[in-house]
């Protein structure tokens, strides 16, 4: 079986790889969701228990620490280092999928070696409540 390997946005027509060995995280204030009814600290466990259906425990664990250590300060962190603490192996793909489906949620920005967490996220969309396990669904509190 062959494998044909396209170029990406990470990489130079040199093939050189542009992706970022370490990442900065920092603390991503949006006073819109963080004033909003219903908004969830995203270091609580109730953003464990209302966003992981929806992001996945990977990428809601990833967003938990991260937003745990971003109300601290700025963070530094390893791609190699992510793999690991998540599950990943030496995975660092991994980590970049997890880092791009967080963004696809609105629940970082990412700007080259940045990472924006958000501290507080808003309430469950319809859908998303729509989506809970039904035990969850019953005692959603929004």
């Amino acid at each position: 079986m062959s494998t044909t390997t396209t170029p990406s946005d990470t990489t130079t027509a040199g093939g050189e790889d542009l992706t970022p060995r370490t990442l900065a995280v920092v603390a991503y204030p949006d006073p819109v969701v963080e004033a909003a009814a219903g908004s969830i600290p995203t270091a609580s466990d109730d953003a464990l228990i209302w966003w992981t259906p929806s992001v996945g425990p990977t990428a809601m664990l990833m967003a938990h620490r991260f937003a745990t250590y971003a109300t601290e300060g700025p963070s530094s962190w390893s791609l190699a280092d992510l793999a690991q603490t998540f599950g990943a192996g030496n995975s660092t793909g991994r980590v970049l999928h997890t880092l791009d489906r967080l963004e696809r949620f609105g629940i970082t920005v990412r700007r080259g070696d940045m990472v924006g967490i958000r501290l507080w996220l808003p309430p469950l969309t319809a859908r998303q409540r729509a989506q809970l396990p039904e035990y969850l669904a019953y005692v959603y509190p929004h």
